[in-house]
């Protein structure tokens, strides 16, 4: 117990001294997790952290094959891997390109439109289909993504090169990697 922690009247940082209220002992709990959910957990301290691991996870599964509706290791489509990669890092992704491309939409997730804009862990979209979008990739840095493709499984790829250049749609920043003020 430290002194703060003894002023406080013994309590820790994660609950509050008991109060009576109506003759009843109460003990107020605050539980952090539960006040914003994972989005908000993240600050701007820890925000380059999340992208390097986010990197990081897409970059182990480098190699891996392509299967259709996969999102797993022994096979990815193009959303398994990108829900795969965000998994542990606050984003329940659907499991469909144009449904994660429309998250952009909502209030919390940020759309971005020009790739100079990119941070690592954006969710990069292009149109591979007669859909507006029909390919997610999960950015990394250096003009580069990674993604699932039918022809190659996953792998890096350049939002530049002669195939994918020209058909970039956009991003989304998902909220876990929103900074926060």
């Amino acid at each position: 117990m430290n002194d703060e922690t003894a002023r406080a009247g013994g309590f820790g940082p994660m609950e509050a001294a008991p109060v009576r209220i109506g003759g009843v002992l109460v003990g107020i709990f605050v539980a952090l997790a539960t006040l914003g959910g994972p989005a908000q957990a993240h600050t701007r301290r820890d925000d380059g952290e999340q992208r390097s691991h986010i990197r990081s996870r897409a970059r182990s599964a480098i190699g891996s094959p392509y299967r259709y509706g996969g999102s797993s290791r022994s096979g990815f489509d193009c959303s398994g891997f990108t829900m795969w990669t965000w998994d542990d890092h606050g984003a329940n992704l659907p499991h469909s390109s144009m449904d994660q491309f429309r998250l952009g939409e909502r209030d919390a997730y940020k759309r971005i439109w020009k790739r100079r804009n990119l941070k690592v862990g954006d969710l990069v979209f292009h149109k591979t289909t007669s859909a507006r979008v029909g390919h997610a990739g999960i950015y990394i840095g250096d003009g580069r993504f990674i993604s699932s493709t039918s022809s190659s499984g996953v792998r890096v790829r350049n939002l530049h090169d002669s195939y994918w250049g020209p058909r970039w749609v956009a991003a989304t920043r998902v909220p876990a990697v929103i900074t926060r003020h």
